[in-house]
Order: C-alpha cells, then structure tokens, then sequence
C-alpha cells in the first residue's frame, strides 16, 4: 500500500483536521509501504491569503503534524513530511494533466461550484480553483500512490484523479495506478456552532490543535447542542450532540453506544465536562 495525503497550509490546524486526517496517518505511518505527508502550500494560496504572513503559516502546519505525532523517518521505513511547492515535478504533472483533462469534468464539481458561489471577489474566483483537481492528482499519482484517507467530499476529486490516470495510461501507455480511498469516521467533524458545516479554523467554531486548555474547555462548553436534554446520537435530528459524541468516542475509544448507556441519567453539562 502506498499512501498520500496533504493538508493546506490556510491556518493552524484544528481538531477536526487531527481525527480526519492526522489520526489516520499516525495509524498508517508504519504499516504502508510508502506513506507521504504533505503541506500543500500552493492548494493553499488559490483562497484569500496574506503573503507576508504565509511562510510562517506553513512553517505553523510542520509544526502542528509533528507535534501530533507524525514521525518522519524516511531511511528506516517511516513516512516522507513534504512541502508541496519544493518539489517542481508537482506542478509540471499537473501542467500536462491540464492539458488532457476535459473542462467539463472540472466545471462540474461540487467544490466548485460552491467555491464560486462564495467568491465575494473576482480575484477569489480565479483559475487555481478551477484547476485544483489536476494539482491534487499530480500530487497523488507523481508518487504512483494507490490509497488515500480522505473524507466524503473528496470523493469527487479522487473519482477525477483515476479518471485522469486512465485518460494518462491510454495516451502514454500503463503508468499510473488506480486510487482507491481510505475512508475515517472523524471526517464527520462538524463546526462546535453550526453543526451544518464542517469545523473550521477560525473564531470559536473549530479547536485548534494549538488552543490551551482552558480555551479548550471554554469552547466546548460553549458548544451548540439543542432543546432536548437527552444524550443520543442522530445527525438527522440532532446533529450537534452527535457531533460532539463523535468526537467523545474517537478521542476515547469509547463506543457511542456504550457512550449513550453511561449518560442516559446525565444532562449536557456532566456530558461536556466531561469531554
């Protein structure tokens, strides 16, 4: 198995980022044959940024993967960590898979369309968005990987990335793998204020990896939840407990059931503090 998986470099990282993705690399680092971390700092710079403080923001990612245990060793069998921009055959990949990919499989995403819809300017609107998923499958078939841990929202982007591969092999003769995805329950992390939208890494809605405790224990306390005062799970009709019981049991180990049964006497502040 040959792993990738990349987070941009648009702000510290936060709890959401941890069990979505961190998590699942520190559980794959030592059993994948390859396994390659990476800071995309250009996937980064293709939303609002400020140059004079995007060094620091990325040196800030590097900071945060290893301080949550991502261990890179490549020379005894562990992961490789990279910076997306240093490596050149990145960019010159996605070049000629631009040149092969048909506009209409790109136009036609999700991500962007919805990244459209939220451009308040032109200069958000721009070509980088667009042409994301060419970046995003130069950077996972540059390394002939075949898994990725992504969440539910990435799919698109990988079904395009084996597209993609296939439309390369048929031109050019066998040369790129098929992508399959790893998929992890903690791409379910949901904003701690609306639970509608997934965390973020601004204002009180995420927990950044780098908040102390007492923030920590301010924001969850804080946490939206609903009028009922019962603990169970139901995303459907109630989201923000389930949210924060999703959260509860992947940092715990414990199972959700067993997590309803031990709060079924309980109301939300013994839940949260606890937590």
């Amino acid at each position: 198995m040959k792993v990738f998986s990349g987070i941009r470099s648009s702000g510290r990282l936060h709890l959401g980022n941890y069990l979505g993705a961190i998590k699942n690399w520190i559980e794959l680092q030592d059993q994948a044959e390859q396994s390659i971390f990476a800071v995309v700092d250009y996937h980064g710079i293709t939303t609002p940024f400020d140059p004079k403080s995007y060094k620091q923001q990325v040196l800030d990612t590097v900071l945060d993967f290893l301080a949550a245990g991502v261990n890179p060793n490549p020379p005894a069998g562990g992961p490789l960590l990279i910076r997306q921009s240093q490596i050149p055959q990145h960019t010159e990949l996605a070049w000629i898979f631009n040149t092969i990919t048909p506009l209409g499989w790109l136009d036609r995403l999700p991500t962007y369309k919805e990244k459209q819809a939220q451009a308040t300017s032109h200069w958000q609107n721009n070509v980088g968005i667009l042409t994301y998923p060419t970046l995003m499958a130069a950077d996972i078939l540059v390394y002939k990987t075949d898994s990725v841990p992504v969440g539910d929202d990435q799919k698109a982007h990988i079904d395009i990335t084996n597209e993609i591969a296939k439309k390369f092999n048929s031109l050019f003769g066998e040369t790129f793998p098929a992508v399959k995805i790893l998929k992890s329950q903690g791409e379910r992390i949901r904003s701690l204020k609306n639970p509608e939208s997934k965390m973020s890494k601004t204002g009180d809605e995420g927990i950044a990896l780098s908040d102390s405790p007492e923030e920590i224990i301010l924001k969850i306390k804080s946490a939206i939840t609903d009028s009922e005062s019962v603990i169970r799970f139901d995303s459907e009709e109630k989201p923000a407990i389930s949210n924060l019981l999703t959260i509860y049991h992947l940092l715990s180990g414990k199972d959700i059931a067993d997590l309803e049964k031990e709060y079924a006497e309980k109301n939300y502040v013994d839940f949260k503090s606890d937590l």
